[in-house]
């Protein structure tokens, strides 16, 4: 299993999906393969019994490669690589890879043959004394700049920023990922290049599942990122060439949601590859329990910070719902992912006076009792797989008020109220609605819960994941 930012080092929808997942497939072993962006992280959760190992992989933080990877994965001992082996071998696959991926990784099937050839060259030879040669920075600038008429207009820093950003993201070819009988991936992102490189090698199935879809997010990011031009061309096709490698090389891709599956068709996916299944929640966990429901109108967002959950919708929307209920509160729960985030939504409370109507209080491990305690659930972010969030406050017989991003309306039509996104008035307007009127509290509740049990529950979401799991195997070894 391959992760990236998430499970087991920190907690969020994505990391109790994992957890979920491979505490409850006791029938399999598992290997967690986990990319992070440095090596100062400790475990968040405690492994189920099945892991036999994680492999934690910084692709940040450190200055020898492996050294916090384990020595059976990562030979800390290699030869220096001659001038020569660097102009005849390394060299015209790093012109490949640069040359595919400046292209937006139209030839997945190249792109995913270079990277093989280049993890076989690391394997054999020192990373650092590679990267230090002149022949590779020249090469790279002249294969991504000479001659082309947009690139070649890149400014320098940026060049140089591009160059030993793609350095760090070939660090994860230095590993030696052990051989396995399936590779699930939880992202169409960096942490599945070890599964093209064992499908390469061994020819291991490899299956993906797609929560928030990586490429739709990555171009949320780079509309307030980079601001050269430019710049943003080169990130979106680097970007767009993991997912085209990734969707190319994965035997089943698996989205949470139906709304996926429209960006894995721009990609050409066969769709008899794709299959969705949905998250599944724990019902005798995630219950109604009446008793806890506050007295007071109080709205819970649960959800860690981060522009993509846009809490800033949820405080703005607050400023019109205190107009029409004084007393209402907010209180929001989820880790800080992003602390420059954090302070704009504090900076925002305070400008708007809300500093005791909106309230943070940090990570909880007892969600079934908040969603509980609430009288309305609110998720008010701008992209989203099919959040847990959503559907265990249904599974609690809560009223959700949610935006129309991702699998959400899937989940929430008929038993819940759906809202644009960035859009606090239209939040606020439905907020008001729930806290003024249980009647329809009370029987969007009930759908909701009947919803969950019908369609969403976590036998059903293990009894798919483990025929999936068979039918890779299985077949691999038919056909072997």
């Amino acid at each position: 299993m391959s992760t990236e930012g998430t499970y087991p080092f920190f907690r969020g929808g994505v990391s109790t999906w994992t957890h979920n997942l491979i505490s409850n497939l006791e029938e399999f072993k598992f290997t967690i393969l986990a990319l992070v962006a440095n090596p100062y992280v400790n475990l968040a959760y405690k492994l189920p019994r099945n892991v036999e190992k994680v492999i934690m992989f910084p692709i940040w933080g450190v200055d020898v490669v492996g050294e916090y990877v384990h020595e059976s994965y990562f030979k800390s001992v290699k030869p220096k690589p001659s001038r020569e082996n660097i102009k005849n071998e390394f060299i015209p696959e790093l012109r490949r890879l640069v040359s595919e991926v400046k292209s937006g990784g139209k030839n997945p099937k190249s792109l995913g043959e270079s990277l093989y050839s280049i993890h076989h060259f690391l394997l054999r030879y020192d990373f650092k004394s590679t990267f230090r040669s002149e022949y590779v920075w020249k090469a790279f600038s002249d294969e991504l700049s000479m001659d082309d008429p947009l690139y070649s207009r890149l400014k320098a820093s940026y060049l140089v920023r591009a160059g030993r950003i793609l350095q760090h993201i070939l660090r994860v070819l230095t590993i030696e990922v052990p051989e396995v009988d399936l590779c699930h991936s939880s992202v169409a992102s960096l942490c599945s290049i070890p599964a093209v490189i064992l499908k390469l090698k061994y020819g291991t199935p490899y299956l993906l599942t797609e929560h928030g879809v990586f490429f739709r997010e990555r171009l949320l990011d780079l509309v307030s990122g980079a601001k050269d031009i430019i710049d943003k061309y080169f990130w979106l096709n680097l970007c767009r060439s993991i997912v085209r490698l990734n969707y190319f090389y994965a035997d089943r891709i698996l989205p949470v949601c139906r709304f996926n599956i429209q960006w894995e068709e721009e990609f050409d996916v066969p769709p008899e590859r794709v299959e969705v299944i949905y998250n599944g929640v724990d019902v005798n966990r995630f219950k109604p329990i009446p008793k806890l429901e506050s007295d007071k109108p109080l709205i819970v967002v649960m959800a860690r910070i981060d522009k993509l959950k846009d809490l800033t919708n949820i405080i703005e929307a607050m400023s019109y719902v205190v107009d029409e209920v004084p007393d209402a509160t907010c209180e929001i729960f989820g880790p800080i992912d992003d602390e420059d985030y954090y302070n704009v939504c504090l900076n925002f409370i305070e400008k708007l006076d809300l500093h005791e109507h909106v309230i943070f209080k940090g990570l909880t491990k007892t969600p079934e009792v908040e969603y509980n305690r609430a009288k309305v659930v609110a998720q008010p972010s701008i992209s989203e797989g099919f959040p847990f969030s959503v559907v265990e406050a249904m599974s609690c017989g809560k009223t959700v008020v949610a935006t129309d991003v991702g699998g959400v309306r899937e989940a929430l039509e008929g038993c819940g109220i759906i809202v644009p996104a960035r859009s606090p008035k239209a939040l606020a307007e439905a907020l008001i609605k729930v806290l003024k009127n249980e009647k329809l509290r009370m029987e969007l509740g009930k759908k909701a819960r009947m919803k969950v049990l019908k369609n969403f529950s976590y036998q059903r979401f293990l009894t798919e994941y483990r025929r999936v799991y068979v039918e890779a195997i299985t077949t691999r070894k038919l056909e072997v």
